[in-house]
């Protein structure tokens, strides 16, 4: 008992994943031995160690505490083409349709910079105020130009009237007529550069002139970065910021000469990211190049990403399993098979539950089943490695049993799960 309180007074005081291991131990040790104390029979006390050995052999159960503390990942048994695919490596490109620099058809000083870098914006939305009192000049251009239209072209259809009926000359009629054109040219070009300045021009009025100019998004994206500061004085054209569209993010993967005729569009391509591998991506095949990469003897491919983008960002290097067969088999990452005495195994979640009287037959370790709270099941399954492509290795069931596309497999931690596992069985007894 004594030695059961001090196992105790670690684990309060310790959080760390060895002290999780240790845990999972004395639970198990102690549960042994008090089947052997707690005053059943010989034979009654052997077929339930039996039972427990046939039906638990390759069972490891974990509290939510040593699930988190050894970093359990869960994945599935996935579909994949490894023994027809053509590994190459690229990039992460957006097309220029879908990337916009912002700029300003005038110059001016910057007033309010309403976004920042990594920004969601819409198109139309306002990024950027500028300042210039030339606006003010031209909008009273606009409306002075527009006033005299109206006084012109009311003169124009009288003198039309006149001429027609041979009251008034020719000759006035034609300069009332250039007139008119003249004045309806220049309201139009005087409209369009307000358009220009994102000014409305049917809602200007003398009672509303502004000398501020909104400089709004030309594409819905992302800001990816900005070139100017609040009171920054700009000119014409100069570029302000620059959004970006990832909704077409695709990836230019780059083939010698040799391999080209393996590839066609519509294939399938996984990717992995060469700085940060560890996290997969699929792309298809769009296009296929006609041309060398400058010096380099290979054609560009390009593929758009399929699924989740989350994490991937422009120019980002990548290395990739171009699928040029269509041959799937059962396959996980090769991080989830684990060997032991020269067999390979996997594993994976069977069910979670709470802890219950049968773990911990006597009333003394309440306080232990307490700590470990609701337990998450695995099982080792024996299986048989076949072919290894990449990250990715193909498995066969040595059961009778296929495996199912809904089975949650340890992805990572498998290594930590067989120690505690062959841990167990050193201390059955």
């Amino acid at each position: 008992m004594k030695r059961l309180n001090n196992h105790l007074q670690i684990i309060s005081n310790n959080k760390s994943f060895f002290i999780g291991l240790l845990l999972l131990s004395i639970a198990v040790f102690y549960a042994g031995c008090g089947n052997k104390t707690d005053g059943l029979s010989k034979e009654v006390a052997g077929e339930e160690h039996e039972v427990h050995e046939e039906d638990d052999g390759n069972v490891v159960e974990l509290t939510q505490q040593q699930f988190s503390a050894i970093d359990i990942q869960l994945g599935s048994i996935e579909q994949k083409n490894l023994s027809a695919t053509l590994k190459t490596t690229g990039f992460l490109k957006v097309p220029p349709q879908n990337k916009a620099s912002i700029t300003s058809s005038t110059g001016g000083t910057v007033q309010n910079i309403l976004v920042r870098e990594g920004d969601y914006v819409q198109k139309g939305q306002t990024l950027v105020t500028i300042m210039n009192a030339q606006f003010v000049k031209m909008q009273q251009e606009y409306l002075d130009a527009q006033s005299q239209l109206l006084f012109t072209e009311a003169d124009y259809y009288r003198q039309k009237e006149l001429s027609d009926k041979n009251v008034s000359s020719q000759k006035s009629f034609q300069q009332v007529t250039a007139n008119y054109h003249s004045l309806k040219t220049s309201v139009n070009a005087l409209r369009q550069q307000l358009a220009l300045l994102n000014i409305n021009s049917a809602n200007l009025t003398f009672e509303n002139i502004s000398s501020v100019v909104h400089i709004k998004s030309s594409i819905n994206g992302n800001i990816s970065h900005i070139d100017i500061n609040i009171g920054s004085n700009i000119e014409t054209s100069k570029s302000l910021m620059e959004v970006v569209d990832n909704s077409r993010l695709h990836v230019d993967l780059f083939v010698f000469e040799q391999d080209l005729s393996k590839v066609k569009e519509g294939q399938q391509a996984d990717l992995t990211l060469i700085n940060t591998p560890g996290k997969n991506y699929t792309a298809k095949i769009f296009a296929v190049g006609n041309a060398f990469e400058n010096e380099t003897k290979t054609i560009p491919v390009h593929a758009e990403i399929t699924g989740d983008k989350k994490g991937l960002i422009e120019g980002m290097n990548v290395t990739a399993f171009i699928t040029t067969d269509q041959n799937f088999v059962p396959s996980v990452p090769s991080t989830a098979i684990i060997n032991n005495g020269g067999n390979d195994f996997i594993f994976i979640q069977t069910h979670a539950h709470p802890v219950t009287k049968h773990d911990h037959a006597e009333t003394e370790h309440e306080e232990v089943k307490q700590e470990m709270g609701e337990m998450i099941t695995f099982e080792r399954i024996p299986i048989k490695r076949g072919v290894t492509n990449g990250n990715f290795s193909e498995i066969t069931s040595l059961s009778a049993e296929e495996f199912s596309e809904h089975v949650k497999v340890v992805t990572n931690g498998a290594f930590y799960l067989m120690a505690m596992l062959t841990n167990t069985e050193g201390h059955e007894h």
